[in-house]
């Protein structure tokens, strides 16, 4: 990996900036052009461990970049926070392959859904280095949660209230998560929780395979509309038109089932 030179911060975003020899590093910098920047090859493994936040922040000197809750080092590391107490440290050359792995279906909904989905490696080295970083970063923050494990404290309740505002006006965009996927069986009517699950079954049936896509996306796993343009690969007003003809199907769905 080449040298890099150090600068000084510019409005949070390059925090490093050698104007002779580094490009500048925004948003739109896909993961490969990332990955050239700073000498690496894609899957290129990494030497030792994963530093711990502490150790990246003490170690590694400046970050090269800061910006959509990714901090990016001149080692090839990225410190990513979800800007709800929670952290995650990614190594940027393993960012190239990315299989979801979604709840265990019923042999029913295994006609329309898929239990796991492969984002195409193309797909995802042609993303903003940001969002490639934050798919990888949530999927080891959940990892760690799952197995009881903590990872940052708690930002303040101020914090908080300010992400929540954000979120809501990123999700203001159509009808809002007016459906709600709800799998708990605890505590519920059993009677009641088949019928929701054959409305369910009936709504998505009723779709459109692209229309089925983002509408699980969206509803199911409260993916954002822009998160799902990137992934797919489509843009977010294709999104919203499949949204909004998926709505438009369950709405009716419901309406006959009352």
């Amino acid at each position: 990996m080449r040298s890099l030179r150090k600068g000084t911060i510019m409005e949070n975003m390059n925090i490093a900036q050698n104007v002779t020899a580094l490009p500048v590093i925004t948003d739109k910098t896909t993961l490969r052009d990332m990955l050239t920047i700073l000498g690496l090859e894609q899957k290129q493994k990494r030497q030792g461990k994963t530093p711990t936040r502490a150790k990246l922040m003490n170690a590694d000197g400046l970050p090269l970049a800061k910006m959509n809750g990714c901090t990016l080092y001149e080692t090839g590391y990225v410190l990513y926070e979800n800007g709800y107490g929670r952290h995650s440290v990614v190594w940027l050359p393993y960012c190239v392959n990315y299989t979801y792995y979604f709840n265990k279906l019923r042999d029913a909904e295994k006609e329309y859904l898929k239990e796991t989905d492969d984002v195409p490696n193309e797909t995802l080295v042609s993303l903003p280095w940001t969002t490639t970083v934050s798919l990888f970063g949530e999927e080891r923050i959940t990892q760690a949660l799952n197995r009881g494990l903590g990872n940052a404290e708690i930002k303040p309740e101020t914090d908080a209230a300010d992400d929540d505002k954000e979120h809501e006006a990123e999700d203001a965009d159509y009808e809002g998560r007016w459906f709600v996927w709800d799998d708990e069986t605890l505590g519920v009517d059993p009677l009641d929780a088949v019928i929701r699950r054959e409305t369910r079954e009936e709504i998505l049936a009723a779709m459109t395979d692209k229309q089925r896509e983002v509408f699980v996306y969206y509803h199911k796993y409260n993916w954002t509309q822009q998160q799902i343009a990137e992934v797919i690969g489509i843009s977010r007003d294709s999104v919203n038109d499949r949204l909004e003809g998926a709505n438009k199907k369950a709405k009716m769905v419901i309406q006959k089932a009352r």
